[in-house]
């Protein structure tokens, strides 16, 4: 099944007013890994797609178009080197992994914050939140944040190889009629953590389903 991606849409509603998110996020047949047999291809969607047709419809509890690519864990609950080094297995350098994660909120003296410490660390803000465009638009769909991983206490842990960048669903264009407490909750808390380990490899033949699917180039010496 060849669907739409995000950035090859030709036409882009003006207004977010205008968006149709659950029309252009609409996927008709999910499928396994297992069940996809094009060698040669990786996992590596773009913000907006990770956003629209992963994010988006899992907090609706709507078809994905790829059922056990995402993972969904307790990211936060995790040091980054305890999760499976099988995770690590996408995207272009075959070294980043994907999760479903629900953000814990805390209360303190600068108001309500996102807790991000682990056991031996805390991930820690790289920069500003940036905003995911739908395509070469002017929709907001989702923001993104970056963090990288420190060991030990803030503000003097030691940073290490391990960086996400976690995505959230903007809720200004959700639509108002599927809106209840559940999903409200869920749009505030519920992210997607693409966690990026630098410095491994772990080159292996994977497979290919769009939206998110791109090809990897041959090195000399690696199989084709």
């Amino acid at each position: 099944m060849a669907l739409p991606s995000p950035q090859s849409t030709s036409q882009v509603a003006e207004t977010e007013k205008d968006f149709d998110l659950l029309k252009c996020s609409k996927i008709e047949n999910g499928k396994k890994e297992a069940e996809i047999h094009l060698v040669g291809y990786r996992f590596d969607p773009s913000e907006d797609q990770i956003v629209v047709f992963y994010l988006f419809n899992k907090i609706l509890g709507r078809e994905l178009p790829i059922n056990d690519i995402i993972k969904e864990i307790s990211v936060y609950g995790h040091d980054p080197d305890e999760l499976p080094n099988g995770d690590f297995k996408h995207g272009v350098d075959c070294n980043e992994a994907f999760y479903f994660a629900y953000t814990e909120q805390v209360y303190s003296s600068r108001g309500k914050i996102t807790r991000r410490t682990t056991k031996s660390g805390y991930w820690d803000l790289d920069g500003e939140e940036e905003e995911v465009k739908y395509g070469n638009g002017d929709i907001t769909v989702g923001f993104e944040k970056v963090m990288v991983f420190h060991k030990g206490t803030a503000p003097n842990g030691i940073e290490t190889d391990f960086i996400m960048h976690e995505y959230r669903v903007n809720p200004l264009i959700v639509p108002t009629h599927v809106l209840n407490d559940s999903i409200r909750a869920k749009i505030e808390r519920y992210v997607v953590c693409r966690i990026i380990h630098e410095g491994i490899s772990n080159y292996q033949p994977t497979f290919k389903l769009p939206p998110g699917w791109t090809t990897r180039p041959v090195d000399e010496g690696e199989p084709n």
